[in-house]
């Protein structure tokens, strides 16, 4: 089976790559951002020689069409997208382009292909927004995202669900809750408190009150695993661990952990860019997928937290 990933250079790309390459049942193939930078694709170079990379952006349909025309796979695992959430209320634009447009274009291209199974799209729990009510959502709980980020992403949810009715588009969506676990990567919340700490920084807490569901990378990329497998079709499934702990009570287990003895300041940093809303509560109930796919996470957040520190703490120390 071929299976072609885009975003194949990020965080959960580069990881899902590795371990379908371990598997050694299918070709992969990845759609890599056409840029000056060639910096980003540092975390698949011991890949290079097992899976062929083709150059593009997403919005360029002629470029999209022949990739995919040219590879035919039977499998898209569409990652790639523009995801700083931050960012995405000075960059709207550019945003709901890569993001929406991106995913209609791969969609299109996956249509054409005469053997084509199933086109497997990474939503976020973003999706969700503001909810009045303070319990983990369900896949049926009514979308209200809160960023232009996550409205791409529900833009791109609702394409591909009239994609299934009008194209015959065979697809699964993930709702995946935030993930921690990166190696090449220090910007995001969990890697920002851990590589703060051993740097001996003080910490900055932009929304020290909002709780967050934290899931460790080998279960997201386990979920992946799990969508390519099922036969299940046509269906959105929320992969997460309930967890429901602020960030400041994240914060103190870290710190704790490494025994720090600096400030945890309850701010947004001074170079931080301009975010005028986060939500103040985002929990997944994954029960959907552990009775159909038979899918739950398997780290604890203790467990996932040591293991990250103790990559970051060698890979700082070379």
């Amino acid at each position: 089976m071929k299976i072609l990933i885009t975003g194949i250079t990020g965080f959960i790309g580069s990881e899902l790559a590795r371990k379908l390459v371990s598997q050694k049942e299918y070709e992969l193939a990845g759609i890599v951002r056409a840029t000056a930078d060639k910096d980003h694709i540092a975390s698949i170079s011991d890949l290079a020689d097992k899976i062929s990379l083709h150059w593009a952006n997403f919005t360029d349909w002629h470029a999209v069409r022949r990739i995919v025309k040219d590879f035919a796979p039977n499998y898209v695992v569409h990652l790639g997208a523009q995801t700083a959430v931050r960012h995405s209320f000075e960059m709207p634009h550019e945003f709901s382009e890569t993001n929406f447009l991106g995913t209609i274009n791969l969609a299109h291209a996956a249509l054409e292909v005469p053997d084509f199974k199933k086109f497997i799209f990474a939503s976020t729990m973003e999706v969700y927004g503001w909810q009045k009510e303070r319990a983990p959502f369900k896949e049926e709980t009514l979308l209200h995202p809160g960023s232009p980020y996550s409205v791409s992403k529900v833009a791109s949810e609702h394409y591909l669900e009239m994609a299934g009715r009008a194209f015959g588009l065979p697809y699964l969506i993930s709702r995946a809750c935030n993930t921690y676990g990166r190696k090449h990567n220090k910007g995001f919340i969990v890697e920002y408190i851990i590589t703060s700490i051993l740097e001996g920084k003080d910490v900055y807490l932009g929304t020290p009150r909002a709780v967050r569901d934290l899931m460790y990378v080998e279960d997201h990329v386990n979920a992946y695993l799990t969508l390519l497998k099922t036969k299940e079709a046509n269906q959105t499934f929320n992969f997460g661990t309930g967890n429901q702990m602020t960030m400041l009570e994240v914060a103190k287990i870290i710190k704790d952990k490494l025994d720090f003895q600096g400030k945890i300041i309850e701010h947004w940093p001074p170079d931080y860019p301009f975010r005028p809303v986060a939500e103040d509560y985002l929990s997944l109930d994954s029960s959907k997928a552990k009775n159909i796919l038979s899918w739950e996470p398997k780290y604890s957040l203790d467990e996932g937290l040591d293991k990250t520190i103790a990559y970051w703490r060698e890979k700082l120390k070379s």
